[in-house]
């Protein structure tokens, strides 16, 4: 039976302090995620104490410090399966990078969905990145027409799954090398042997879930209704969000 204990939030840290937004987000973390099992993901070589000794339900997990040397670093330990073995005790995982924002608590609503991956929908021309609400219908069509990316910033995974799909890519494919969330979102769609090994939402459904780029004419699309939570607040169209992420927890 999935409950609370079957899914953990994971949390990348991997500098030796928090910036005010980071903090914000971190507490709305804990304040909505406090039932979930909250995993900190940091190189061997950095103390956390400052995180896990004012908030001591959150356990640190270190990993080899090259795994944060850099975006690439990063992506290739997203995309390696001991990652995903270390995690194994879980079904689920929640990437939440402190970029994020969760609104409430759908974490499990999400994980019994039925889909492997969820990130919110993103496209990476320039020209979708802050539009309007009145351009709603132009983001709408966008995603329609394009190949979009589930953004893995704050992503859910399905641990077996995930197990499963890098064991068979591995098999017959070369080693990915780019952004870890395009192999689980692009290439899985566009790759038809692996679409049968990772089930993913349609970019309508993913922004209940996240939105990301473009909030302001996401609202409109999805008629004024917040997702679980967002990602990249702080990046695309601040002056939006702060109608709903106080700057002060």
């Amino acid at each position: 039976m999935l409950d609370k204990s079957s899914v953990a939030v994971v949390i990348p840290v991997y500098q030796p302090f928090l910036t005010e937004n980071e903090e914000i987000s971190l507490q709305q973390c804990l304040k909505v995620l406090a039932g979930y099992p909250i995993k900190i993901i940091k190189p061997r070589s950095l103390s956390v104490d400052f995180i896990t000794k004012k908030y001591s339900s959150i356990e640190a997990i270190s990993l080899d410090s090259q795994h944060f040397e850099g975006i690439a670093a990063y992506n290739r330990l997203l995309i390696s399966l001991d990652f995903y073995k270390q995690f194994s005790a879980f079904k689920f995982m929640l990437i939440y990078q402190l970029d994020a924002f969760v609104f409430r608590d759908e974490l499990l609503q999400w994980c019994q969905e039925g889909y492997d991956y969820i990130g919110a929908p993103s496209l990476h021309n320039p020209e979708f990145d802050i539009l309007p609400a009145a351009s709603a219908q132009t983001f709408a069509d966008a995603l329609s027409s394009r190949r979009f990316v589930l953004n893995g910033g704050l992503s859910l995974r399905h641990i077996p799954a995930f197990i499963r799909y890098l064991k068979i890519y591995n098999t017959f494919y070369p080693a990915w090398v780019g952004n870890e969330d395009m192999l689980f979102s692009q290439e899985a769609t566009r790759l038809i042997p692996m679409k049968l090994f990772l089930k993913t939402p349609s970019w309508q459904e993913a922004l209940r879930f996240a939105f990301e780029k473009s909030p302001a004419a996401t609202y409109e699309l999805t008629g004024h209704q917040l997702p679980f939570a967002c990602h990249a607040w702080e990046r695309y169209d601040p002056g939006f969000w702060s109608r709903f992420i106080p700057e002060n927890q």
